[in-house]
């Protein structure tokens, strides 16, 4: 193939993207009360419940806890929801695979890209307030794209697994709903690691989201830049994730499309 072939493709690929991410995202909004604006209600909500619930336990243990809560939870939500939304796109957009002929994988993408636009309003509004909350700039912060593209990375590897688990298993969206919401638990969103056993630490340093909220809280909050192997240990464990979960949605392609006819 040649060149210009190559960056024709590509184009064609992103642009397909792109419109399918766009759609998704304003069906996601449509025919509720409040559109769009659900996007920041529902982590202002979240964060207005576990701040009055856990501020006094652990606001002593934690500087600026509300700020180390927001990060927390706006990472945690982009990542559930993401990969929810992903479990169900292929079923959803069935009659579109059914009738086109276009690499699978992109439904998977626009699913979280929908979910990723969201995302980044909920993190400019966050950099927004933060000042306000006792966290000012910092040169750190350039290092958020990164970190960002590592959460995003992890979040779109996963959710490539995730559709081919629901096509074996009719109850996966249940499961997933229930294991989702037991790494909420066991992820430090609203408490620090310091609290927990260091018998039972290294249990939660096997969940990737902590790495990735250690990294970012401490760029955001501290100004502090994570050495060099913790940055590649992020963005290469995601990348891999990432690229694992393609090579399986492709690899299986033509028995998930078998399962979906069922």
């Amino acid at each position: 193939m040649t060149t210009p072939e190559r960056r024709k493709m590509l184009s064609s690929y992103f642009s397909l993207l792109r419109e399918m991410a766009g759609t998704e995202f304003k069906m996601k909004d449509q025919g509720t009360v409040l559109g769009f604006l659900w996007t920041l209600l529902h982590p202002a909500l979240m964060f207005a419940v576990l701040y009055v619930v856990f501020v006094k336990w652990m606001g002593h243990q934690v500087e600026n806890y509300g700020a180390y809560l927001l990060i927390g939870l706006l990472f945690w939500i982009f990542f559930q929801k993401s990969t929810s939304s992903a479990l169900t796109s292929l079923a959803r957009r069935y009659p579109i695979i059914r009738n086109f002929k276009f690499p699978r994988e992109i439904v998977v993408l626009s699913a979280v890209s929908a979910v990723f636009y969201s995302f980044l309003l909920e993190l400019l509004v966050l950099l927004v307030f933060l000042p306000f909350i006792g966290v000012p700039p910092k040169a750190s912060w350039l290092l958020l794209p990164l970190l960002v593209g590592s959460v995003v990375m992890l979040s779109a590897g996963v959710s490539m697994f995730l559709p081919l688990l629901a096509a074996e298993y009719r109850d996966m969206e249940r499961i997933w709903d229930v294991l989702t919401m037991a790494m909420f638990y066991v992820t430090p969103i609203f408490y620090p690691l310091s609290i927990i056993g260091d018998h039972l630490r290294p249990l939660l340093y096997l969940n990737p989201v902590t790495h990735i909220l250690i990294a970012v809280r401490g760029c955001l909050i501290d100004g502090a830049v994570p050495n060099a192997g913790a940055i590649a240990a992020v963005t290469g464990g995601s990348a891999l994730v990432f690229a694992a979960g393609l090579w399986s949605l492709r690899r299986f392609e033509g028995h998930l499309m078998d399962k979906l006819m069922e």
